[in-house]
């Protein structure tokens, strides 16, 4: 056990953890890109992981690929940052598909189709779990179509909705989205809400790690060998 998921606790493994393991090497480079010019961090539409500094970013993706991509004796606590974290992981897949698409016409043809074939790669390997989860939900024709999708389509709306149905192995909910609405409220309506949802009170309070200059170090090491280290 390792990250508690919908289907129950277990790590990435196969074509799921690839994409994973490629996504958190983006974002690393990205991170070691601040340390080298003092920019602010990338921002990827996830309140609770974008407000982090470079160094929390660091050490939250260390925490979840450590979690995430292998077996731990314990499953990681479901906080507002740690599923922030998760959620922008996705959300940096779907922005590099994007930028694919955009740079399509001038991309050399080994690279044209990486990020799509690897999401689609996911995607299929656990198809049916997917297919269940559809049949059990009202959904419209256009969101069904994803499951007919081909790697040269350039339609964003369907390859984002691809990665939502990805992330959503991993995510029970979207919670941690909710906690400008919760800071906001009054603190008996908050609870009430947090109650109603299941949430628990620490859920949006869970502070992240503020590593040391020594620590940065070592956690660049350590995600450089859970990221380049692919065993299937």
């Amino acid at each position: 056990m390792t990250w508690h998921t919908p289907s129950g606790d277990r790590y990435l493994v196969g074509e799921e953890a690839e994409l994973v393991r490629d996504s958190l090497a983006i974002m690393v480079q990205e991170l070691a890109s601040c340390r080298e010019t003092e920019e602010d961090p990338w921002t990827y539409g996830v309140t609770l992981f974008d407000e982090l500094t470079w160094q929390q970013q660091l050490a939250v993706l260390d925490l979840l690929a450590t979690n995430l991509l292998q077996e731990t004796e314990q499953t990681l606590e479901l906080s507002g940052v740690n599923e922030a974290a998760v959620a922008a992981v996705y959300e940096n897949v779907a922005q590099q598909i994007e930028l694919e698409i955009e740079l399509q016409p001038v991309s050399p043809e080994e690279f044209r189709f990486r990020w799509r074939q690897a999401a689609l790669d996911a995607y299929r390997e656990n198809e049916e779990d997917d297919v269940v989860q559809q049949e059990s939900s009202a959904q419209d024709e256009y969101e069904e179509s994803v499951f007919d999708i081909d790697v040269q389509s350039v339609e964003v709306d369907r390859w984002r909705w691809l990665v939502e149905l990805l992330a959503d192995r991993v995510l029970w909910d979207r919670d941690f989205e909710m906690v400008n609405e919760m800071i906001d409220a009054p603190p008996e309506h908050a609870a009430a809400m947090r109650a109603a949802l299941g949430i628990t009170p620490g859920y949006y309070t869970a502070i992240a790690p503020d590593p040391t200059d020594h620590q940065v170090d070592s956690l660049f090491k350590s995600l450089e060998h859970l990221t380049r280290a692919k065993p299937r």
